[in-house]
């Protein structure tokens, strides 16, 4: 998807560890980050789909554009736990749902979660992407690409797989996930 580049590597890696520090100290996740390799895999697949339309958002919705990719993450996170088999084929259109990209975040929150959108969860989950979201945002604007350049999309893409391994660590931890040693 993008090039393995240092300067790519290097930038995800450390917007990785920023929004991790701020799931920290706002006490969402734990010091070990939780992560599945299926879960990993499944954004190579996702990401294809969810660019069209995050690129042709961008601009007018910059943080909704990236707080969906962690929406996405979520989705994945919740399928897996109830039943992959069943759902690992599910794309980007299923996530997103009849109202497409508008209304991704409230089909996941509704349809996939089974919240009512007034749910103080539901609040707390669009609170806690809101936030990654716009810090995620800041940092990306503050690279300094070109807008449009191929150094500002190979920038977004990383931003978008880091948002999505939020999301999908929000929602294990969510639903109980957490990291032991086994001995």
């Amino acid at each position: 998807m993008t090039p393995d580049t240092p300067r790519y590597d290097q930038y995800e890696a450390s917007l990785q560890t920023d929004l991790q520090l701020l799931c920290r100290q706002r006490g969402w996740l734990p010091a070990r980050f939780i992560h599945t390799d299926d879960l990993e895999e499944k954004w190579k697949e996702l990401a294809p789909e969810y660019l069209q339309d995050a690129v042709a958002q961008f601009n007018a919705y910059p943080v909704a554009t990236l707080a969906w990719a962690a929406y996405i993450g979520i989705a994945e996170a919740a399928f897996w736990d109830t039943d992959w088999e069943a759902n690992k084929m599910r794309g980007y259109i299923s996530i997103a749902g009849e109202g497409g990209f508008d209304t991704l975040d409230e089909n996941v929150v509704r349809n996939i979660l089974n919240l009512p959108l007034d749910a103080p969860e539901a609040t707390h989950i669009d609170d806690q992407l809101a936030c990654l979201a716009g810090s995620a945002d800041d940092r990306l604007r503050h690279e300094g690409a070109e807008p449009g350049s191929p150094d500002a999309f190979y920038l977004f893409t990383r931003t978008l797989r880091v948002l999505y391994r939020m999301g999908v660590a929000l929602e294990l931890h969510r639903s109980g996930y957490r990291w032991e040693e086994v001995r």
